[in-house]
């Protein structure tokens, strides 16, 4: 056989052999989560890219993330972290940084940015209160939730110094957009824990997760409760006696990041900006409760006007809201969560 008809004869079996499909891994949290985002974002955006894509489920993003980076095993192409962790994965040069040439920058407020984890999602820091108490006329300030005069009852707040400052410090007058500039001095740290310290004979429980948040608002334990808006959503939702307002909310973001030295960078980028267009972060409300980052997602009709109520990134519910700075945490959490510590041991 001559070296050309060898030649023609192997194209010929190359050409037949099935052309393979990009393949990539993504990271989540699982369950329910884990599936609305397979349903509203990945899966279609994956369908649309011609990629195969797989899914692990890991319940520590951040852990899973730094043993991989740090061995030089990378397992995973796109990891789903808090934007908090996804903070600390960039401080710990675990994350590689988002090219925004193939992610559209505008696609992100100014206040949820990031350079390493793309936020996609939030939910907020709320107050809720039980409407057996006080019927039609609730507090609905922090400022008023501070107000045991006026609003007499038994309060229930986060035993962590997360978010509880950010409130103490907004109860005080500050205006949201200067919560983080006021919390980097010494003096607005200070302030933040004496205010919360006012208002601790009056809170009956400091809760130590969201179930137990929720629970307390649903039984009637606690009369103003501090949770997260889904959980106050879902006592509502069963019947609950129980209502709360996103003004002064402090919305927190999950993101999506590409470890360090994945092998498959350009096309993680790629899916990232294809599974977070506005209709598919829009989709993810049909699901979970959990509003998108990206504000063009409120526009066009893609979320029910009945639904844009229960997301805290809705236009009308993030007016008065505050971002949790995840940067201001990685640097400041550590002396922040002990002067904490320190007056709930007062």
């Amino acid at each position: 056989m001559s070296w050309l008809r060898i030649s023609l004869t192997a194209f010929a079996i190359s050409a037949a052999l099935p052309v393979h499909a990009q393949t990539l891994t993504i990271t989540t949290a699982g369950g329910d989560y884990g599936n609305a985002m397979k349903e509203a974002m990945w899966g279609p955006a994956a369908k649309e890219l011609g990629y195969d894509v797989r899914e692990e489920t890991q319940s520590d993003g951040l852990a899973s993330l730094k043993m991989q980076v740090t061995s030089g095993a990378i397992a995973t192409d796109i990891i789903h972290l808090g934007s908090p962790e996804g903070a600390q994965a960039a401080a710990q040069s675990l994350l590689e940084p988002l090219d925004y040439k193939i992610i559209d920058p505008k696609s992100v407020p100014e206040g949820a940015a990031s350079d390493y984890c793309y936020p996609f999602d939030s939910y907020g820091t709320v107050l809720s209160w039980n409407t057996k108490t006080y019927g039609e006329n609730p507090p609905k300030t922090w400022a008023e939730f501070w107000d045991v005069a006026k609003f007499p009852g038994r309060r229930a707040l986060r035993a962590n110094a997360q978010d509880s400052i950010e409130i103490a410090l907004l109860s005080d007058g500050v205006a949201p957009a200067d919560v983080y500039s006021v919390l980097s001095t010494p003096e607005g740290l200070e302030r933040a824990i004496n205010r919360l310290e006012a208002i601790k004979p009056d809170v009956a429980v400091w809760w130590t997760s969201g179930a137990q948040s929720a629970q307390l608002l649903k039984d009637g334990e606690a009369d103003l409760v501090v949770t997260w808006n889904g959980r106050a959503e879902t006592v509502k939702k069963d019947g609950g006696a129980a209502d709360y307002t996103f003004k002064g909310s402090v919305i927190g973001t999950d993101c999506l990041g590409v470890p360090k030295g994945a092998p498959n960078k350009e096309a993680a980028m790629k899916l990232i900006a294809a599974m977070t267009q506005p209709a598919r972060v829009a989709k993810l409300t049909d699901f979970i409760a959990y509003g998108p980052v990206n504000p063009a997602a409120y526009e066009g009709g893609l979320i029910p006007e009945d639904r844009l109520k229960t997301l805290a990134t809705a236009p009308e519910n993030a007016g008065t809201s505050v971002f949790s700075n995840s940067e201001w945490w990685v640097k400041n959490g550590e002396a922040a969560q002990q002067a904490f510590d320190e007056m709930m041991a007062r």
